[in-house]
């Protein structure tokens, strides 16, 4: 009996600190703009760009602040390309400089693929550094 209680203890303790090590992890999520003639940033892009930038404030040890960046209007906005790559510049300086790209877009009329792109890529790149410290 005692065997059994020991043996449970030892597995669910090593499940527990299994569990614990995958749980660290950042995994950003892959947006993409679904947009339509009259608006051209989805708020599923949007909604999933400012959950991502939530994630990695987050994880940094004492937290930083980190803009919340929506599209107002029929047309994509420079504060909003503005907003999003200005956070990236904020992690980028937290993370000891770490390059991160410039995400351009040059249509005034829809996200570009090459924007949407770039976001995501500098998405994974900025999980990547976290999930490598420590």
């Amino acid at each position: 009996m005692k065997k059994l209680l020991l043996l449970s203890l030892l597995f669910f303790s090593t499940l527990t600190l299994a569990q614990d090590q995958t749980d660290k992890n950042v995994y950003p999520s892959y947006c993409s703009n679904y947009s339509s003639t009259n608006i051209p940033v989805s708020y599923s892009f949007s909604s999933c760009v400012n959950n991502n930038f939530n994630s990695f404030s987050r994880e940094l040890d004492h937290g930083i602040y980190l803009s919340y960046c929506s599209n107002f209007g029929n047309t994509v906005s420079f504060s909003y390309i503005n907003c999003i790559n200005s956070n990236f510049n904020t992690l980028s300086r937290e993370l000891d400089g770490m390059y991160l790209s410039y995400c351009s877009n040059f249509s005034s009329t829809e996200l570009s693929f090459s924007f949407q792109s770039c976001v995501n890529r500098n998405n994974d790149q900025i999980a990547y550094a976290l999930n490598r410290r420590d």
